[in-house]
């Protein structure tokens, strides 16, 4: 009966030619198409699941899937997790969204299952997020077969920033902003990314916005970040505002402030301005090594108003600092100018220092990088954000377009070479 049974399936994927076949199925089937290909597959290793994920023109695409995912590919959008209870399957199954297959009816051998509706959106978000990235190897599937819904556990690149979406409400997303450059003592290791969640501002952005997704997190990571997000949260509210002194520059409603006054119901501050903008009447201060500008305009902070919006401090001036800016302040504009660019010829950093662990600032785009190498007067930069931008300058140019920002701690300088060698690893592996 099994046999007979077996010959009608062939016969019916014949006639049809896996016109039957829906996105989201999952399908048995052969890794071979003709017995060249069979014989440089392993035994045991000639079949495997695959996911329909596209059809066009008569023809049917699909991605394999693996009981071994390779974990060296640092990134977690290289691979999707199928739980065996979830699809009647005998193992855990992780479907590769690196490579789109052909699938020809030779090949098929039986049904599976089909993806639920979740694991199916979430499966398109993943491949259009990988799609879109830095990696070299991408999936070859056209945007137009990926339609998705954007919903809570997403992340959005909007106006610059990235925004983990926490809720919905109304029209609205509520979100927390993501840091662009995470330390180390302030972030939360997910899928071989660290990522860095600013919980005490709850932010909305109007659904209808223009925003591109980025990144995205499943059940079980979601559940993760919940509770990192009320550890985070219970911290915030232990702190006080009485740890503000004079010489803090804190970050304020997504602008920076330097106290130069408190009192017992307010701070005074001047907005603070990076090393890269320069506009007339402008004067330095120091704020713990660091060059930062202001056009002295007073603002006065309600400590209340803090308590409701919340702030960060980001550094403190030392008491030599703190002088330092004192004397600047009472200065005429004139002399302040002066002072700034005496203060320029002593804080410049000299190119001996760019050297490996430190990163430099790029004051054309404000993107910061890593020095990885060095050779003579070349140095090898790795984009912090986007380890896919590497490239080499050559320091002797007389234009320079870097200045010194800080020297990363080892721990950080490790797994950036971790993650550079895997990718270059990766690349080597399919480029052949």
């Amino acid at each position: 009966m099994r046999i007979i049974e077996f010959f009608k399936k062939i016969i019916e994927v014949k006639d049809n030619d896996l016109s039957f076949l829906n996105v989201g199925d999952i399908v048995w089937a052969k890794r071979y198409k003709n017995d060249e290909e069979k014989s440089r597959i392993k035994m045991g290793h000639q079949e495997s699941p695959y996911v329909v994920i596209k059809k066009s023109k008569g023809k049917v695409y699909a991605l394999r899937c693996t009981s071994n995912p390779h974990w060296e590919i640092q990134w977690k959008m290289a691979y999707y997790p199928l739980g065996k209870l979830n699809y009647q399957m005998k193992k855990n199954s992780f479907i590769n969204c690196m490579v789109v297959y052909e699938l020809k009816e030779i090949q098929f051998v039986e049904m599976i299952g089909h993806l639920n509706d979740v694991d199916l959106n979430q499966l398109k978000k993943q491949l259009y997020i990988f799609k879109n990235s830095g990696f070299k190897v991408k999936p070859d599937i056209e945007e137009k077969y990926l339609d998705f819904k954007i919903g809570i556990g997403d992340v959005i690149l909007y106006s610059g920033n990235r925004y983990y979406i926490d809720s919905i409400k109304g029209r609205s997303y509520e979100v927390y902003r993501l840091k662009k450059h995470p330390k180390v003592s302030d972030r939360l290791l997910i899928g071989n990314t660290y990522y860095s969640f600013i919980f005490r501002n709850l932010e909305k952005i109007k659904i209808n916005s223009k925003y591109d997704l980025v990144d995205t997190f499943n059940t079980g990571e979601i559940e993760i970040i919940n509770k990192y997000k009320e550890k985070s949260l219970k911290l915030l509210e232990k702190r006080m505002p009485n740890s503000l002194r004079v010489g803090s520059l804190i970050d304020y409603k997504n602008r920076m402030f330097y106290v130069y006054e408190k009192l017992d119901n307010c701070v005074n501050c001047y907005e603070i301005y990076s090393n890269a903008v320069f506009e007339e009447g402008m004067a330095d201060i120091l704020i713990k090594g660091g060059i930062y500008k202001t056009f002295f305009a007073t603002v006065t902070i309600p400590i209340d108003k803090l308590d409701d919006n919340g702030y960060k401090i980001r550094r403190c001036a030392s008491s030599e600092e703190i002088e330092y800016n004192k004397n600047i302040f009472s200065l005429p504009k004139k002399k302040r100018v002066n002072a700034r660019r005496r203060l320029a010829s002593i804080k410049e950093k000299d190119k001996d220092d760019f050297v490996p662990m430190v990163i430099l600032k790029d004051l054309n785009n404000g993107n910061y990088y890593l020095i990885i190498d060095r050779n003579d007067n070349v140095i090898e930069l790795v984009n912090i954000n986007d380890i896919g931008d590497t490239f080499y300058f050559e320091l002797e140019k007389k234009y320079c377009p870097f200045e010194y920002y800080r020297v990363m701690t080892k721990e950080e300088y490790n797994m950036y070479l971790k993650k550079i060698k895997d990718l270059k690893e990766m690349c080597a592996v399919f480029s052949n």
